[in-house]
């Protein structure tokens, strides 16, 4: 007889109380009544709750120890550093950063390209147009959200004429006053180069356009220190006209070289940050006369054409222009966000350099 046999014939020996007589009442009373009553004792039950907890903080154990191995192996091992990115990218736990990202597609143009030939830069003249900028919303209230300061003047770049574009920017919802000094080739209007200066002058941008490429430097200094440097081959012809810069601002100073007429259309590029992969550095900004208005703003009445613009940064932004008949000035620019609808007015033009 082994262990076990000797334990159950142990447990049959013992002596088992008698049922007393007031329980078998009760049992007999309650079947009577219809009630099932059962003997009080101890029952177990399995915590399931608490297991599926257990097993839970094992998996995540178990896991992160996986990957903090395959992290350590990382440095011997380009496969497992790409394993661990795949993994990573898919899981979707930890995106991966702006450079590793490819960078966005440009769209197509919707009209022709606007082109050296078709420009008339003879209608240009040097001078300050001052614009002012306000937000309306819900057609009921207004208020003055900024000013915008144009100049253009004739300048030499390098041993060579060029125009000089100074712009300032102030929006009432920023602390800071953003400006930018860019050169354009007298004859192509093409910028050749670019310097920004922000954030209190600690931000600096610097842009160069040689003939089939864009080479890009921003370096923030003060209590953060970064910087960026890269660059874009352009995917257009020399010949073709294109602004740097993320604002439709830039194009108030080659507006007037511009043939607009009725039912014209043509698209120009424009180029923003393009040291920031994943971000789109290069866009079409599409260009349609739609009609004609009488306009009057503080700086005058003046006959304009309404042209539509459409731009592909991020989302594509559209805004109604209207550009005077006889001097190609913006005169007044118009944008619908929702129930904002932002509006930029000239105030004036002051003559000269």
């Amino acid at each position: 007889m082994n262990r076990d046999d000797m334990l159950r014939a142990s447990l049959r020996q013992l002596p088992v109380p008698d049922v007393s007589p007031d329980l078998l009442h009760r049992i007999v009373r309650s079947r009577v009544m219809g009630v099932r009553t059962s003997l009080h004792g101890r029952r177990w039950t399995v915590p399931w709750g608490r297991i599926a907890a257990a097993a839970f903080i094992l998996a995540f154990l178990t896991g992160s120890w996986k990957l903090s191995l395959t992290f350590s192996r990382m440095g011997q091992s380009r496969v497992s550093r790409d394993r661990v990115k795949e993994f990573l990218r898919e899981s979707g736990i930890w995106r991966p950063g702006r450079e590793e990202s490819e960078p966005r597609k440009t769209p197509l143009p919707q009209y022709a390209l606007i082109t050296t030939d078709d420009l008339d830069v003879s209608r240009l003249s040097e001078g300050i147009w001052r614009y002012t900028v306000e937000t309306t919303t819900d057609d009921i209230l207004t208020r003055r959200s900024g000013d915008i300061g144009v100049r253009l003047a004739r300048t030499r770049f390098g041993d060579r004429p060029a125009w000089m574009v100074n712009t300032e920017r102030q929006l009432a919802a920023q602390w800071d006053r953003f400006a930018d000094t860019a050169y354009l080739d007298p004859r192509s209007l093409r910028p050749q180069q670019m310097v920004a200066y922000g954030n209190r002058g600690r931000t600096r941008l610097f842009q160069t356009f040689p003939a089939d490429s864009g080479l890009e430097s921003i370096v923030m200094t003060g209590p953060i220190q970064r910087s960026w440097h890269g660059g874009v081959l352009l995917p257009f012809p020399r010949n073709v006209l294109f602004v740097s810069d993320w604002s439709i601002t830039r194009l108030v100073p080659v507006l007037p070289a511009i043939p607009f007429s009725r039912h014209w259309s043509g698209t120009l590029y424009q180029i923003a940050f393009i040291s920031q992969a994943g971000i789109r550095s290069i866009a079409p900004v599409d260009l349609k006369v739609v009609g004609s208005d009488r306009v009057t703003v503080p700086a005058g009445t003046y006959d304009c054409w309404r042209v539509e613009i459409g731009s592909r940064f991020g989302d594509a932004e559209r805004a109604t222009l209207w550009i005077s008949r006889d001097k190609g000035w913006l005169i007044q620019k118009q944008t619908r966000a929702g129930e904002f609808v932002v509006t930029t007015q000239l105030q004036r033009y002051d003559p000269g350099s």
